[in-house]
């Protein structure tokens, strides 16, 4: 009975984690949304957003389920506000299938990549939490690029023509496969690099702190432990 109340609370403080954790990102996600403070212009030529972030950082400190539910709030939020049209509004973003489905696939490979480093021996979880970032955020750029490429690639390449000119791209003979990894090439070269950046500083400075204070945490709890056990 006594180990079954044990694990019945360690199960609520799981439970009970996961939804702060959902919670507190899905608001920082509506918060950086409709403020419009997840997106950052850097000497007027570098453009980033931060929008993907919450949803990282859930899913390496809480799981995939808690990263899925800030996912889902970050596509939605992203929905409303083109619906609303907002500045910066997008409309290809109208479609579900571009602005809340590839959000959904963020959480996925974090977690996967999360996981196959903190499978190797001794690999410190913040250095695996910032390679998920890395390649969650690069998911973003992947799944939304390649969503609006599927269903709307002929305005996409005709709204990309001067970008992918100047980069020495033929765009009249562009097409398929090579059309969507030529404005894959572009994106990640105006933008896509510098969220990366942007997304591993974050996480590196977010992780390093929790993983600090949850390790002083522990070892106050074990000395606390030792002096109960020795005064015994």
């Amino acid at each position: 009975m006594e180990e079954n109340g044990k694990k019945n609370r360690v199960v609520n403080r799981t439970l009970n984690y996961k939804i702060a954790v959902t919670g507190i990102f899905g608001a920082l996600s509506l918060v950086l949304t409709f403020t419009h403070l997840g997106y950052i212009s850097i000497g007027g030529f570098i453009s980033l957003t931060i929008m993907h972030i919450p949803a990282i950082l859930a899913t390496i400190l809480a799981g995939l389920v808690p990263g899925l539910g800030v996912s889902l709030i970050f596509g939605l939020t992203s929905l409303v506000q083109t619906v609303m049209g907002g500045a910066g509004t997008n409309p290809f973003f109208l479609n579900p299938m571009v602005s809340i489905v590839p959000r959904l696939l963020i959480p996925v490979v974090t977690w996967l990549v999360f996981k196959a480093f903190s499978l190797i021996p001794k690999m410190p979880r913040v250095i695996s939490g910032t390679v998920a970032s890395a390649f969650g955020t690069f998911a973003n750029t992947f799944f939304v690029m390649g969503s609006i490429y599927v269903f709307y690639g002929k305005d996409l390449m005709q709204g990309m023509a001067g970008v992918l000119s100047s980069m020495g791209f033929n765009v009249e003979g562009l097409g398929g496969i090579k059309g969507f990894f030529a404005i894959l090439f572009c994106t990640m070269a105006t933008n896509g690099l510098w969220e990366i950046i942007g997304a591993v500083v974050i996480t590196l400075a977010v992780l390093s702190s929790v993983y600090l204070v949850g390790n002083k945490k522990s070892k106050l709890s074990k000395m606390a432990s030792g002096k109960k056990g020795g005064s015994l």
